[in-house]
């Protein structure tokens, strides 16, 4: 068996996984961190996806809104600084239904 040294050892390699595992290092300056999965990274990331993200919710108080306007400029960030590799696009959002 191999032995592996990290300095944080993060249990999946899904969507959140690999999102903070690259905030660790990149952000955060951390210089080992292992993702452990049995899977293949990302195996199990939903395929079935619309890409689609909004910053408009209704509610009570706007802490939704400002929970999605700060991942929005995430991902702005993010596509900016990778030459947009994961193809961010504002597509929108229509709203339809069959009562008048």
């Amino acid at each position: 068996m191999t032995q592996l040294t990290a300095d944080i050892v993060i249990c999946g390699a899904g969507i959140a996984g690999i999102a903070a595992a690259y905030h660790l290092t990149v952000h955060q300056g951390v210089p080992h961190v292992l993702l452990v999965d049995e899977r293949p990274p990302l195996t199990l990331t939903s395929d079935k996806s619309t890409e689609a993200y909004r910053n408009w919710w209704p509610g009570p108080d706007a802490a939704m809104r400002q929970l999605m306007n700060r991942g929005i400029d995430l991902l702005e960030t993010l596509a900016q600084g990778s030459d947009n590799r994961f193809l961010l696009n504002r597509r929108g959002y229509v709203y339809a239904t069959a009562d008048p």
